[in-house]
């Protein structure tokens, strides 16, 4: 049975690891490390364009969730009296959210899984992001607004690093770039089109 290496160390050559491939009853011990895998597999395909899609749609997720509030704050402002700096902690929240959501989530997933990570971490964005609805009182949303940054976050930071691993090397920056630029850009003229 043939492996996927998925370290480097050629002092583990010897050692079946990583994901089977090949057939079952193959007797081969060759391994192959996973950019040589993606070579082999025909480099840039309909996968990664699927991959590129779903980065660029995390990142429009994350610039509704950044800058949809700088558009309602000022209704809030004058609905619950609101003072300057009180809408400074409602847009800080989120971003102190973002922080410790991307330091959380990038060793989390080292951990269980970039998958296990975001399949938790996408009903939780759509759970903090009904909670802003559910508000009524000022600690209250400064609340939803760190957990929603926490989530969008550490979303951002799996959903980039899984682009980065599940395209070849000499596409990485491709697709972590244009899936920030576009998605951004993208969520800003939807946001306020």
């Amino acid at each position: 049975m043939s492996y996927v290496r998925t370290d480097n160390s050629d002092d583990l050559t010897g050692i079946p690891m990583g994901i089977p491939v090949g057939t079952p009853h193959s007797h081969a011990q060759s391994h192959a490390t996973i950019g040589e895998a993606l070579r082999f597999a025909g480099g840039f395909g309909r996968f990664q364009w699927r991959v590129l899609g779903a980065t660029i749609f995390v990142w429009q997720c994350n610039c509704f969730c950044a800058l949809l509030p700088v558009l309602l704050l000022p209704r809030l402002e004058t609905e619950w009296a609101l003072s300057d700096a009180d809408l400074a902690l409602v847009n800080s929240a989120y971003f102190v959210g973002q922080f410790w959501g991307q330091l959380l989530v990038g060793p989390a997933s080292d951990r269980f899984g970039r998958r296990a990570c975001v399949c938790l971490l996408v009903p939780a964005s759509y759970l903090s992001g009904l909670a802003h609805f559910a508000c009524g009182q000022l600690k209250q949303l400064v609340a939803v607004r760190a957990v929603s940054g926490a989530v969008s976050g550490g979303m951002v930071i799996a959903v980039s690093v899984v682009a980065m691993e599940l395209c070849p090397a000499d596409r990485r920056a491709f697709v972590t770039s244009v899936g920030f630029a576009v998605g951004w850009v993208g969520g800003l003229l939807l946001l306020v089109g």
